[in-house]
């Protein structure tokens, strides 16, 4: 019996490990300096579950404070504001085509905040709410920044 339990155990332990980690990054906060450490973060992240061989699957959202980061058009900033966000976009494209997370901008808080263009990496929803709802009720974990 005793046997039989452990057996058990060992098994229902290799399959938690095998289970897909999956998680909701959410970017409301305006602190360009504070976005930039929480997606370096997630960059981490992503290395040591590859070094484990785990599989995930991440997405950033990103919605009211936040919007600025996905502006194409740089000269809409002073210069210091438009290099911290040129910073930001390439973390998040390193963390696109490096790493394969999902990035999604509110379409909401684009149209607020007259975003004129989102780089080609950058995904648009109509309501980050809603995209969040739907991925937290497949399983994402919601991580907010």
């Amino acid at each position: 019996m005793k046997l039989l339990l452990i057996l058990f155990a060992v098994v229902s332990f290799s399959f938690a490990q095998d289970k897909e980690l999956k998680a909701v990054f959410d970017c409301a906060v305006g602190d360009l300096d504070w976005v930039s450490l929480r997606l370096s973060l997630i960059k981490k992240t992503a290395e040591s579950l590859v070094r484990e061989g785990r599989d995930y699957k991440f997405v950033v959202t990103i919605h009211s404070h936040c919007i600025p980061i996905v502006e194409k058009d740089l000269k809409r900033f002073p210069p210091k504001k438009a290099r911290k966000v040129e910073f930001i976009q390439s973390q998040l494209r390193t963390l696109k085509e490096l790493y394969n997370v999902e990035v999604k901008a509110c379409r909401i808080a684009m149209d607020r905040g007259k975003i004129s263009g989102v780089p080609d990496f950058i995904e648009t929803v109509p309501n980050s709410w809603i995209t969040l709802i739907e991925l937290q009720n497949s399983g994402f974990a919601f991580v907010p920044f």
